[in-house]
C-alpha cells in the first residue's frame, strides 16, 4: 500500500493536535489540583487558629473559675508563660499554644474594655471575654459571656 505525502502529513497533524489537547488538558487539571491545595491550607490554618483561640480561653476561664484570681489584679491570671499587656488602650493576656499566640480581652458590663494589667476589680466588671487566635497569619476569634461574681 502507498502513501502520498499529504497523507503522510496529515497523521503529522493529527498527532500534534491530539498531543496538544492532552497537554492542556493536564496543565488544566495540575492548576485545579494547585488552586484546591492552597485553599486546603487555608482552611486547615483558619481551623488551627480558631482552636488556638478556644483554647486560650479555656485556659483563662479555668484560672478565672478557680477563684484564685478574684479579687486580684488582672495580671494575676498570667502564669505558665503567659502575659499581661496594654495594647491600644485594651488589656489582655497573651500566650502561646502549638506554634500560634492568642490573646484573651475583657469587656466591662458597660461594653468597655478592661484598660490595665493592674485592674483589680476586673472579675466584678467583666460581662465577656474574646479570645483571639493567630496561626501562621490567620486569625480566628471566640467571644463567650461569664458569669458575673
Amino acid at each position: 500500500m502507498l502513501f502520498n505525502k499529504k497523507q503522510k502529513g496529515s497523521v503529522l497533524v493529527f498527532t500534534l493536535i491530539i498531543l496538544s489537547l492532552l497537554l492542556v488538558a493536564s496543565l488544566s487539571l495540575a492548576a485545579v489540583s494547585i488552586s484546591e491545595k492552597r485553599s486546603v491550607n487555608a482552611v486547615s490554618r483558619s481551623i488551627v487558629a480558631f482552636q488556638i483561640a478556644d483554647s486560650g480561653l479555656e485556659k483563662i476561664l479555668e484560672r478565672t473559675y478557680k477563684g484564685s484570681c478574684n479579687g486580684q489584679r488582672l495580671d494575676c491570671l498570667a502564669s505558665n508563660g503567659d502575659s499581661c499587656s496594654v495594647v491600644n488602650g485594651v488589656a489582655g493576656i497573651n500566650g502561646s499554644i502549638n506554634n500560634g499566640a492568642y490573646r484573651v480581652t475583657f469587656t466591662r458590663h458597660n461594653g468597655t474594655n478592661i484598660t490595665g494589667c493592674s485592674d483589680s476589680n476586673w472579675r466584678a466588671e467583666t460581662e465577656s471575654m474574646r479570645s483571639e487566635g493567630n496561626y501562621n497569619g490567620t486569625a480566628r476569634a471566640v467571644k463567650i459571656d461569664v458569669n458575673p461574681l
